[in-house]
């Protein structure tokens, strides 16, 4: 309405929806109103930066954690000038090659919203901090109606889709007396369940990658000093941060490989060069994360399944590793058979006598073998798959045809612009989704770097669009 602030829901309030408040904050001029919708209420922490467990560390070295990608070092600022707070100083030198705990880190995020909004305070702009939960979302004309949690309905002019991960659903059949028995863990980050192994038990955790890693750090804080026996269909373990120098892209943007093949055959090629200089294959690795998204892009569609059929798993334990001290942690596990990992086909679950027992074929062996534990806890990874997710609000979107999933089954269909394209294949210009809902559009958008570059873009984006109604509807 001519003279009324434009008002932008922002459903999630984790670290996509509120780092999108603090760039919209900075970069809108025209009066608006903002909605942060969060569930939980933890504005700015969201589930990743929750974690209570000090012993819990950002996978990402703090020099690439700023909330701002035009001034990389505010988070390592930020760390110094709360050193009597936080104490992570003495461990943060200038070059960033530190991991602090995500708790801090979710401080960080929560002071840097707070900030914006006082600064905002003298422009026409409000926010509003919403513990709620959207269920359902309608189009209506030039507006979108939010139905909440208690049925009660907000318009507002646009609505973005900040989801976070979602829960895995076991990727193999669990038989119903698995259920039953409350020891199977399907969240693998609900704390209460979690909290209910015992000290002695063991544990079977499916999947070897950063969750199990995470709940193995979990673990053992809350004193549990029983076998772990992490399975997963390769059997791979995440690879460790080290201390890296700047590389140089080795890749013309202007004319990026269209096959998995050729890609790879350029990294090693270029991985063995920087190996003759003295350069750690982490450098090439790293130099490639400013334009992975470009390479996704423009990649056709059947080189993208290629690589998610065959390259994923090598290419999630080479990018997205481990802080060294967690490494060494996992490492010593290992030596001393606490943690035992291996490779094999997870084919179901049972419980039976008082034990939970997974089947399995170890690789490259056709026999079945059963692994019997106390415990079983899914760390298969988050669903992507968005048609699969138990939210009433993704299952509204799909139900009304408002939204429909990527073609590669990896979050949800977008234009370009982040719009959600519905079911006739139209995109939407009132309704955006960022963060991991874009992974079928962009591939990496689940690290910060990649997050904040979007939130950013997004938010000029907005704000342009928002101007040009300002000129439609001058006020009165």
């Amino acid at each position: 309405m001519p003279g009324q602030p434009v008002r932008i829901a922002i459903i999630g309030a984790g670290f996509t929806g509120t780092v999108l408040a603090v760039h919209l904050l900075r970069t809108v001029q025209a009066p608006i109103k903002i909605l942060l919708f969060d569930r939980r209420g933890t504005f700015g922490r969201g589930l990743a930066y929750s974690a209570h467990n000090p012993r819990h560390l950002l996978n990402t070295r703090v020099s690439n954690m700023s909330v701002f990608e035009d001034d990389p070092h505010h988070f390592i600022r930020w760390l110094w000038a709360n050193d009597s707070i936080y104490g992570e100083t003495p461990g943060v030198p200038p070059s960033g090659h530190a991991f602090v705990s995500r708790a801090t880190y979710g401080a960080y995020v929560e002071d840097v919203f707070l900030s914006a909004v006082r600064a905002a305070e003298d422009r026409r702009i409000k926010i509003v901090q919403a513990v709620d939960d959207v269920v359902d979302l309608q189009p209506a004309g030039d507006s979108v109606t939010l139905t909440l949690a208690d049925r009660q309905t907000v318009d507002v002019d646009f609505a973005i889709l900040c989801f976070g991960n979602f829960p895995p659903n076991p990727p193999f059949p669990i038989d119903a007396t698995l259920y039953d028995s409350g020891r199977c863990i399907i969240d693998p980050w609900n704390e209460n369940a979690i909290g209910r192994i015992g000290q002695h038990d063991s544990v079977v955790i499916v999947g070897t990658g950063l969750t199990m890693v995470d709940v193995a750090i979990d673990l053992d804080a809350r004193g549990h000093a029983g076998p772990i026996h992490a399975l997963s269909r390769h059997g791979l373990l995440p690879l460790r941060h080290e201390l890296t120098r700047s590389y140089p892209l080795f890749l013309d943007k202007e004319s990026l490989p269209l096959s998995i093949a050729t890609l790879m055959k350029r990294v090693r090629r270029e991985i063995r060069r920087a190996a003759a200089f003295e350069y750690d294959w982490r450098c090439a690795m790293d130099a490639l994360r400013p334009i992975i998204q470009d390479i996704w892009i423009t990649m056709p569609e059947a080189e993208r399944r290629r690589f998610l059929r065959h390259l994923r798993p090598y290419w999630d334990i080479h990018r997205h590793r481990m802080a060294p001290s967690i490494a060494d942690q996992i490492e010593n596990w290992r030596r001393s058979s606490r943690l035992t990992i291996e490779a094999g086909r997870i084919l179901g679950a049972t419980f039976d006598d008082g034990q939970v027992h997974v089947a399995y074929r170890p690789r490259n062996c056709a026999d079945r073998v059963t692994a019997a534990a106390d415990w079983m806890i899914n760390c298969a990874g988050p669903e992507y798959d968005y048609r699969r997710v138990d939210h009433p609000l993704v299952q509204s979107l799909f139900a009304s045809d408002i939204a429909r999933a990527d073609s590669l089954a990896l979050g949800l269909d977008l234009s370009p612009r982040s719009a959600l394209i519905d079911a006739d294949g139209k995109a939407s210009r009132r309704l955006f989704a960022l963060g991991p809902p874009t992974r079928g559009l962009l591939w990496e958008s689940t690290a910060v770097p990649d997050i904040r570059k979007q939130c950013a873009r997004f938010a000029r984006q907005l704000g342009e669009d928002i101007a040009r109604i300002a000129v439609e509807f001058p006020p009165d």
